[in-house]
């Protein structure tokens, strides 16, 4: 077959400029040519996480081919809300049944998934499976590393762990063996300070909330250690007398942005002389963001921090909204 045969005589077209197709050959990035026809092929309807699968490249990948295209003055870097991503479908039984029959790769995931749970997997767990194979478009060989990971990690398989875990993989562009046996290589190497996180936390013998493996996510990624989740937890109590997820991230945030994270930067920049004489802002607020309206008797918002005046408008919008629902 000449190459000649591969140009399609009619259909929909996509012009590229010759000097952009010239550029692109110099480079000679093929990550860059490639992404650079897939922002061609769709316009408007360009979504980074979907281009990341259907382009089979790793987040790192990616992004240096968005680099490479924004140096060469031929693409600005792409966003995610371009588009609004479309809902999961619902599949049907006998969609899931044919997908199982028809489809090796799928079928290989749902022999993986029965494996490790040592029993026939329910329509509700096939259907996660066939939505994160389908529509969030793991490839097989990624989703099965994911439930070995899981079958590991937490001795069981359930539903709501496969979809946050797939969309997590699937965030940070984890799309071949290579990209997750590197990212469950990492996730191993944490373990230890995951796990002093979640103790100081007071996450022990028991599976940790949304909210807490958020907290401890958010340490992880910006680098606090055990000490200074300490150090907000005790502030915090001072502060509100409660626990309060959100308050500790907001707090954790603010420290972040001025580029201190061990307890010697953030006593250095704020004494804890100085917070022990701050007036409090207590706030009625149950665990983990269910926001009531702050108390009587709050501290004036000019005697509080920046980010703790963000928190108490927050804590005041989502009371607002709970009572206008």
């Amino acid at each position: 077959m000449s190459l000649a045969s591969l140009l399609m005589p009619e259909g929909e077209f996509r012009v590229i400029r010759c000097e952009i197709a010239d550029k692109l050959i110099q480079c000679g990035d093929g990550d860059a040519a490639l992404l650079y026809l897939y922002i061609i092929r769709h316009g408007n309807r360009f979504q980074e996480t979907q281009a990341m699968r259907d382009l089979r490249l790793s987040k790192e990948r990616f992004e240096r081919a968005v680099f490479t295209l924004t140096n060469l003055a031929i693409a600005q870097s792409p966003t995610a809300t371009e588009i609004t991503p479309s809902p999961a479908p619902r599949y049907t039984a006998s969609e899931l049944r044919a997908a199982r029959a028809d489809d090796h790769r799928f079928r290989a995931v749902c022999d993986t998934a029965e494996s490790i749970l040592g029993r026939p997997l329910t329509d509700a767990l096939q259907r996660t499976l066939y939505t994160v194979y389908n529509h969030i478009g793991l490839p097989a060989e990624v989703i099965i590393e994911l439930l070995s990971y899981l079958g590991r990690d937490k001795g069981a398989i359930k539903g709501r762990d496969i979809e946050r875990e797939a969309c997590i993989w699937s965030d940070k562009g984890i799309l071949t063996t290579a990209d997750a046996q590197r990212y469950l290589s990492e996730v191993e190497a944490e373990k230890p300070l995951r796990d002093a996180l979640f103790q100081t936390l007071g996450v022990v013998g028991r599976a940790p909330t949304a909210a807490e493996r958020s907290l401890i996510a958010l340490c992880l990624e910006k680098g606090f250690p055990p000490d200074t989740l300490q150090l907000a937890i005790q502030r915090m109590k001072r502060g509100i007398g409660q626990f309060s997820a959100s308050y500790l991230r907001k707090m954790l945030s603010s420290w972040d942005q001025k580029g201190v994270h061990t307890v010697a930067e953030i006593t250095a920049l704020e004494p804890e002389s100085i917070r022990k004489n701050q007036p409090t802002a207590p706030v009625t607020e149950p665990p983990f963001g269910n926001a009531a309206a702050p108390a009587a008797g709050s501290a004036q918002p000019a005697q509080l921090a920046d980010w703790e005046k963000e928190w108490l408008e927050e804590v005041k919008r989502r009371r607002a909204a709970r009572e206008e629902g």
